[in-house]
């Protein structure tokens, strides 16, 4: 596992934005699944600067996404509302591809089983996830089977609380369930990228670096990966022994 130590979230972000960078000039057709939330905010604002100025060319590449709360889909937190805000909405030119769930449907086994379709046609080559206060993965919570697959997640209590504060929401706005990857899709790719920012991700940052690799902390399996990049600041890695990073 490559652990990169940044000073701070600025510093966290251009580096996430620099693996990005280098996928995609290593293959211009490239596939990138992307998560959205706090600790990538920094990483998109880079990302859309880069296009826009001509720097990265993504005009072959595809991007697919993680994961989707179950809502309409112009909700104010959705995955998709996230994702033409920050990003899609942004750029002068856009992917050759964009994936992305649709919560709002009616059949969630349908839906599930057109986006197995799209994470077949497009292979990741890098994946890119964030890590929860619990040491979640998208939606795959504490308990949650290795084995998982593309699947519909109910949210833990924790992972709520994190969307209500992130996204402003009263308890009777904030979504509860989300289809999700499961951690054997996120294992596939064949690179994975992790970032974390602040003391609230420290414990879970420990937990998944330096803890034992079981299903009460998801993330934990990453330790099994062969190409894995964690990206954290001095907050997020406050925790760790010194021999972790190195």
């Amino acid at each position: 596992m490559n652990i990169i130590l940044t000073k701070d979230y600025a510093e966290l972000s251009k580096a996430a934005y620099q693996i990005i960078e280098e996928t995609i000039k290593n293959n211009q057709k490239a596939v990138i699944n992307t998560t959205t939330g706090a600790s990538y905010d920094g990483m998109f604002e880079l990302l859309v600067e880069a296009i826009n100025q001509d720097k990265l060319v993504i005009d072959q590449s595809v991007f697919t996404n993680l994961d989707e709360y179950v809502a309409k889909r112009d909700q104010s937190f959705t995955v998709y509302t996230y994702m033409h805000e920050k990003f899609y909405n942004l750029i002068k030119t856009k992917p050759s591809y964009i994936g992305l769930m649709d919560g709002s449907t009616n059949d969630p086994q349908a839906e599930i089983d057109r986006y197995n379709d799209v994470l077949s046609n497009y292979p990741r080559d890098l994946q890119i996830v964030g890590l929860g206060v619990n040491g979640h993965l998208a939606a795959n919570e504490p308990g949650t089977s290795f084995d998982s697959r593309l699947f519909l997640a109910d949210s833990d209590y924790s992972t709520i609380q994190s969307t209500m504060s992130y996204q402003n929401l009263s308890p009777e706005e904030t979504p509860t369930q989300m289809l999700s990857m499961g951690l054997a899709d996120i294992m596939e790719a064949k690179h994975i990228l992790v970032a974390s920012s602040g003391i609230r991700k420290a414990q879970a940052v420990k937990d998944t670096l330096e803890g034992p690799i079981n299903e009460d902390c998801p993330a934990s399996i990453l330790q099994n990966h062969p190409n894995v990049t964690f990206i954290m600041d001095e907050a997020a890695a406050s925790l760790l022994k010194k021999t972790t990073v190195k």
